[in-house]
């Protein structure tokens, strides 16, 4: 939600001949909805002819939309893609930014366009402890209306073991990334910070049994194994963060063109 003022001026005169103004202030309050999408797309160009409208869930009919990529390859495949799909939708583009394979791309509906300000983006790699731009984060940040927005779209360290390079990584994002807006120097200062991404937290369980137990649809009895979690309770990553309860079945890995 968002809210910003009207003020209107009524200007009276009274028998002493002093002139009395009045202020009456009136609250607008703008709800929005802002639809966030991340896409590991394996360096994969879009399938010609796909829709990727229920990607994008535009039945929520979402103000503001957020799309991130991670290995994402052909970078303008995508880009002609999305695009395309939004402009047909009454969407239009923000800001764009990429780092090498990672890339993050913000749309808003046109009767909000005037009331989006201080546009910035920028990247940190975390890749090879900060020198190699495989792994990092992108980031778009803007007012809207009379409140702060940061989107992160990012990719952390890979591999089931590697639980504190995946800390590490957050951590050096939110103290690498600043901006000019004085209203929000830092990503914490934002009214709203949202972060997504191919964060590669994974479920810490044996594969045979983690199989077993989605067969049986005793998928929700794995997040007591889930890395991501068991961070955040223990105030590793991502502190403060809250996340929409999760019901669907783990994502890693999909079998190409399934």
């Amino acid at each position: 939600k968002t809210k910003y003022k009207a003020i209107k001026a009524v200007v009276s005169t009274q028998s002493t001949g002093q002139l009395i103004i009045a202020l009456y202030f009136v609250l607008i309050i703008v709800v929005m909805k802002v639809l966030v999408t991340t896409y590991n797309a394996a360096a994969k160009v879009p399938i010609k002819g796909e829709d990727l409208t229920p990607l994008l869930a535009l039945d929520q009919n979402p103000d503001i939309i957020s799309m991130g990529f991670e290995e994402i390859g052909d970078s303008d495949a995508w880009e002609d893609e999305v695009d395309k799909l939004l402009e047909n939708h009454g969407y239009y583009r923000v800001k764009l930014e990429t780092m090498w394979a990672i890339q993050i791309v913000v749309f808003a509906k046109k009767q909000h366009l005037p009331f989006i300000s201080h546009i910035e983006s920028v990247e940190t790699k975390t890749g090879m402890g900060g020198l190699t731009a495989n792994k990092g984060a992108t980031t778009i940040r803007f007012r809207l209306y009379d409140r702060t927005v940061a989107i992160v779209n990012s990719h952390l360290a890979a591999h089931k073991d590697e639980v504190s390079a995946r800390n590490t990584d957050y951590w050096s994002i939110m103290r690498d990334q600043e901006f000019r807006d004085t209203a929000a120097k830092n990503l914490c200062d934002h009214d709203f910070l949202i972060w997504a991404g191919d964060l590669n937290y994974r479920v810490e369980h044996e594969n045979v049994a983690v199989r077993r137990m989605i067969s049986e649809g005793k998928h929700l009895d794995l997040l007591q194994h889930d890395q991501l979690l068991r961070e955040i309770r223990d105030r590793k990553a991502f502190v403060g963060f809250h996340e929409a309860a999760i019901t669907f079945k783990p994502t890693f890995k999909f079998d190409e063109e399934t």
